[in-house]
């Protein structure tokens, strides 16, 4: 009867772990898409904005689709982001300038909203540089 009592209580002990890692990995999921969410409803529900619409694909080749685009300064841009499941390491996108930092996972769309209030040109890239464009600001 006692060897019952200790695997009732390991089986307990594990599903209280097996729940908790799964309640911590659906906050940290959600905090992750719930942000980006959170804020382009806040966009939408409180004014009306003309955005420059920018898309940009990390592909299988190992390149961005587009490898420069030009926007004008002083226009929010709305920056549409996504990328094969073979990219590698061009899921994930940044432009430092702008504290852009995108991920799509499974081909998703990813979106950043952000002002250049300055002209110049402004690179994006992977976290390894292997994928890179440039942004030129108007």
């Amino acid at each position: 009867m006692g060897s019952i009592t200790i695997s009732r209580n390991l089986a307990v002990a594990f599903a209280v772990l097996v729940i908790a890692f799964v309640v911590v990995i659906s906050i940290t999921l959600q905090n992750e898409k719930g942000q980006t969410a959170t804020v382009d409803k806040i966009h939408e529900a409180t004014e009306t904005v003309a955005f420059q619409e920018v898309y940009i694909r990390a592909q299988e080749t190992g390149f961005y689709d587009k490898t420069e685009i030009t926007v004008k300064k002083g226009i929010p841009v709305r920056l549409h982001f996504s990328a094969d499941n073979g990219a590698g390491c061009g899921k994930y996108m940044a432009i430092d300038e702008f504290g852009v930092k995108l991920i799509s996972k499974n081909e998703e769309e990813m979106i950043a909203e952000f002002t250049p209030q300055d002209a110049g040109t402004y690179y994006y890239h992977c976290g390894m540089w292997m994928f890179k464009g440039k942004m030129v600001v108007e």
